[in-house]
């Protein structure tokens, strides 16, 4: 007979063995990362996973979507002294509009009374960009005495973003020499440098070139009158890549000049305005007169999709609160080269290695600029937590830039081959949170499905990632207090990689 005694011991002593093994073989966590069976605070065991519920929608006061004006072109933005936004359109007198968040906009009737320049401008008012300076404002415009006449550029001045500006010249205020004055010049934008310093950019139009006609862009340093300058313009730019030199026209217009950490970013438009093709690059010097090198992966904004078409000709601000850069720019109604202009606002910013990106275009829902509420992206201020890395890190989920296409996907965070992968964000205190957006890969091979957001007092929320470019998975939780929020993403079967973009957390 066998004793139950021994027979128990040697079970205990077995079972003892099998759960040191099992212990051992999961790897080590690596820096930022953790091990397949770890677990963040608050979070639930990755493969055991809660069911979910589906979140509360956002508070609509903290999104906004493309259009932001229904109609209008060639923007031109100025943050004034008072606070408010002013954007300058394209057309007779220029319409302007106000606007406190960038957001949502109100008509302000026409800047520039056309009496004021009859005596040599009729048509052709095009593009016009505002300058405060000194207690005054100045608009640079250019217009024309009749249709099929070269345009000239010219300076008005009111004491009022609103208007009126007045033209009390009798004719065009800058003449740039024979061959731009008769060939014509347009887009005018005037940069103020650290130094005090002022330059004005514009375009030479279309002109014989070889075998072809283009645009390019030129640059002088204006005096402070702002009605005179000094030396003579200076070619900058003209059509040479390949993704702005596929015909017989080509362009390069539509300039805007930024300087960051201390190198200028003269962004422009190219390609024809009427085409879905028209987009925005951008090229960059030690000196706001050149010479400029344009970058490699231009463009930086153009269409990804069928529903948007002919983005360009924009204007860059910083959001309310200082701490984001907005561009303004305008793109066809209906996504349709055929139909007329509209104006719309996406976040920009600069990479560690001082590249430039763009989230956008963008035509679904997006958080606001900064500064337009009590609500800020809390992410950056978190530790972050992944469970592998591919290639990216979680500092790529707080970088700011959003997936927008697959040109861009090497800045995602793509995790390794894994049955569950995650993110945890932490904070060192409970933090009031009004809203989540989840992004993920602007490639449309690393696309996710589905996953769970998890907080750390147990909610769970099943989310569900939409199709579309620049469009983002948004989960409201209305203030509730959270120390931790984790992402557990789905992975299906026939998925060989999954990406992250960005994931924003607006709090306080």
């Amino acid at each position: 007979m066998i004793k139950l005694g021994w027979f128990r011991g040697f079970a205990v002593i077995v079972a003892f063995m099998f759960i040191l093994v099992s212990c051992s073989s999961q790897p080590e966590a690596q820096s930022g990362e953790a091990g397949p069976g770890a677990s963040e605070p608050g979070a639930a065991d990755n493969n055991t996973q809660p069911s979910g519920q589906m979140s509360p929608s956002v508070d609509p006061k903290l999104l906004y979507s493309n259009p932001v004006v229904r109609s209008g072109a060639d923007p031109g933005v100025l943050r004034a002294s008072d606070g408010k936004y002013y954007a300058y359109i394209t057309g007779n007198g220029y319409k302007v509009y106000s606007s406190t968040d960038l957001a949502n906009w109100k008509s302000e009737g026409k800047a520039l009374p056309p009496e004021e320049v009859s005596s040599w401008a009729t048509t052709g008012f095009w593009a016009p960009d505002v300058l405060e300076y000194k207690g005054k404002y100045y608009m640079f415009f250019s217009a024309a005495k009749k249709d099929g006449e070269p345009k000239r550029m010219s300076v008005a001045v009111s004491d009022s973003p609103k208007g009126p500006f007045k033209h009390p010249e009798k004719g065009p205020v800058f003449s740039f020499g024979e061959d731009l004055d008769q060939t014509g010049v347009i887009d005018a934008h005037a940069f103020v440098d650290d130094d005090g310093k002022i330059y004005l950019y514009f375009t030479k139009t279309l002109h014989p070139v070889g075998d072809h006609v283009e645009s390019e862009i030129y640059g002088v340093e204006l005096n402070e009158d702002l009605h005179s300058y000094k030396g003579q313009p200076v070619r900058l730019t003209h059509p040479e890549q390949a993704w702005e030199t596929g015909g017989k026209k080509r362009w390069n217009e539509g300039v805007w000049t930024i300087k960051h950490n201390g190198t200028y970013y003269l962004m422009y438009s190219a390609n024809c305005y009427c085409n879905r093709n028209y987009g925005v690059g951008y090229a960059t010097s030690k000196s706001p007169l050149g010479p400029f090198v344009k970058w490699e992966n231009n463009p930086v904004l153009q269409s990804v999709s069928s529903n948007v078409s002919g983005t360009g000709h924009h204007s860059v601000v910083k959001s309310p609160d200082g701490t984001e850069l907005w561009v303004v720019y305008h793109s066809h109604m209906n996504g349709k080269p055929s139909d007329g202009r509209q104006l719309d606002i996406d976040k920009m910013g600069f990479r560690e290695d001082g590249t430039m990106y763009v989230n956008g275009p963008t035509i679904t829902k997006q958080l606001k600029p900064s500064g337009t509420s009590e609500w800020t992206n809390i992410a950056p201020s978190a530790q972050i937590t992944v469970s592998s890395s591919k290639s990216g890190s979680g500092k790529s989920l707080i970088d700011g830039e959003i997936g927008i296409s697959a040109k861009f996907a090497q800045y995602d965070w793509v995790p390794k081959a894994e049955e569950t992968s995650w993110v945890n964000l932490e904070w060192k205190k409970p933090r009031e949170v009004a809203a989540v957006a989840l992004y993920d890969s602007g490639d449309a091979r690393r696309a996710v499905s589905s996953g769970k957001l998890v907080l750390d007092d147990g909610t769970v929320y099943d989310v569900v990632f939409p199709a579309g470019s620049g469009t983002a998975v948004m989960s409201g939780l209305g203030g509730k207090k959270v120390k931790s929020i984790k992402l557990v993403l789905d992975r299906s079967s026939d998925t060989k990689e999954i990406g992250m973009s960005e994931i924003m957390v607006m709090g306080k």
